[in-house]
């Protein structure tokens, strides 16, 4: 069994420079917030969780094919990331994704829909996707509430901060390892 996902991978340096610069005011502010790593950022478009083996290469060919191939066809679609957020009271810091929204949500429903015709793959409970670019996650019982307030803050005054592109060609399927130091994300490819 391997844990896996797929996702659209951040490759723009002055993008990743520029949020790594706020993620590190971040973990100034919260010691114990989890960044995400630079080489890690990323959007998850499907979550596949711990799967066999021998589906993994069902699932690549699948998305080189009929996403890659036949949704994206070359093109290099150009995307905003502007504004901090959170979801569930701080446990998730994220950044907001400008562009064309409707041609992630068809390239989403479209993994959906091949992975479960297909192979058989469960879809995800949540149809309306919400394209965002995690940069940090913040466990309730690990928050220093001494500045909690200048989190809140810091996220507030960053709420319509222009980050830089995010240039988006492909999906990727990804293996997870767990460590204790945080994950480590590879390509598969067959």
């Amino acid at each position: 069994m391997i844990r896996t996902f797929i996702a659209i991978e951040l490759k723009d340096k002055e993008t990743i420079d520029n949020i790594n610069s706020l993620s590190q005011r971040l973990k100034l502010n919260q010691p114990k917030i989890k960044i995400v790593e630079p080489k890690n950022l990323h959007i998850t478009l499907k979550f596949l969780g711990n799967i066999p083996e021998s589906l993994a290469p069902k699932i690549y060919a699948i998305l080189q094919n009929e996403i890659n191939e036949k949704l994206f066809q070359g093109k290099n679609l150009n995307y905003l990331l502007k504004g901090v957020g959170q979801f569930n009271k701080f446990s998730v810091l994220w950044i907001k994704i400008i562009g064309n929204i409707q041609f992630l949500q068809k390239v989403k429903d479209s993994i959906e829909d091949l992975l479960f015709n297909k192979l058989k793959i469960e879809r995800d409970k949540r149809t309306k996707f919400k394209p965002h670019l995690t940069i940090g996650r913040l466990k309730k019982d690990k928050i220093n509430y001494k500045t909690f307030d200048t989190l809140k803050n810091l996220i507030n005054e960053n709420k319509d901060l222009v980050f830089g592109d995010f240039n988006i060609y492909q999906v990727k399927l990804k293996k997870s390892q767990l460590t204790p130091t945080g994950p480590i994300y590879s390509d598969l490819v067959y």
